[in-house]
């Protein structure tokens, strides 16, 4: 069974002309990540050394969605960077490219086994000083099934930057059915994230707020269909 880890990595570039992306698989860290788990600079140059033409690049940790492999994989003091091989031509690299283009996709996860580590109890942490790893995904959905996309937004204005990013995609986008699919559902999420955080904060009304009016009238009317 391999472990998963989302949000680990971040989109550098891409060159939509020749279908290649750039960025992060992993980012090293000395704070534990969600997990309790550290990944130590040095975790990832034993299977890169041995297996790296067996390391696939897939959208979204499935293996029947596979984007090619990595032309480079290598550690640097911030992380696992990667350069894509070009992406191959179907439906789903081409619109990952699109929503890599439209700054809805910018995370990328890794699919491995943890080969060494060390457990402190008292921090409740676990360093990860070793990795087999087989794949690096682009993420689209959390390892949470109710958090699509980037995650919880800690502010109306990032919640309301990122809606209107999907809100074009969905109104002007050419992706396929399933893309689609998961546009509206992170809209949903995004409007629900709204909502949860204006009921914190709204003790007066919303017109009275900094926040944008449009995003004003979604939190208005996601609170109408609930």
């Amino acid at each position: 069974m391999l472990e998963i880890k989302d949000f680990t990595g971040e989109l550098k570039d891409i060159d939509t002309k020749k279908r290649i992306a750039t960025g992060y698989l992993s980012s090293f860290t000395t704070v534990k990540d969600a997990y309790g788990d550290i990944i130590e600079k040095g975790a990832f140059v034993k299977t890169i050394n041995e297996r790296k033409n067996d390391i696939y690049f897939l959208n979204q940790h499935n293996w029947k969605q596979p984007h090619g492999k990595f032309n480079v994989l290598k550690e640097d003091n911030k992380g696992l960077y990667f350069e894509s091989s070009p992406l191959i031509d179907t439906t789903y690299s081409s619109d990952l490219l699109k929503l890599y283009e439209a700054g809805i996709v910018k995370e990328h996860s890794i699919g491995y086994n943890t080969i060494k580590s060390e457990y402190d109890s008292k921090s409740e942490t676990r360093t990860i000083k070793e990795i087999k790893l087989y794949e690096g995904s682009n993420v689209t959905m959390g390892a949470n099934s109710d958090t699509p996309f980037m995650g919880m937004k800690s502010s109306l204005k990032e919640i309301d930057d990122q809606s209107k990013k999907l809100y074009k995609a969905i109104r002007n986008g050419t992706f396929t059915d399933e893309t689609f699919t998961l546009l509206e559902l992170a809209l949903k999420q995004l409007q629900l994230e709204a909502y949860e955080l204006g009921k914190k904060t709204l003790k007066e009304p919303l017109l009275n707020t900094q926040e944008p009016l449009e995003f004003i009238n979604i939190i208005n009317q996601f609170r109408k269909e609930l």
